[in-house]
């Protein structure tokens, strides 16, 4: 159990939902920074995009996810 009082697998599998309901620009932005640790000139460089498409398309995305996973901050 997690502090929330949810198990682990459970929470994945929330995760994994809330990620799946990304929009494909957004998601791909998540995957290049948060779990490749790639910094924001990397993945812009990578998408060929501006750095400010980057930390929008970020921002968005953590947004839908806290919002998805019911979590005000």
């Amino acid at each position: 159990m997690t502090a929330d009082g949810t198990s682990a697998p459970a929470q994945k599998l929330a995760l994994a939902a809330a990620l799946a309901a990304l929009p494909p620009d957004h998601r791909e932005v998540v995957a290049l920074v948060l779990v490749e640790g790639l910094s924001y000139s990397e993945a812009a460089k990578l998408l060929q995009v501006p750095v400010g498409t980057v930390t929008s398309r970020l921002a968005r995305a953590r947004a839908s996810l806290q919002s998805h996973l019911g979590k005000d901050t």
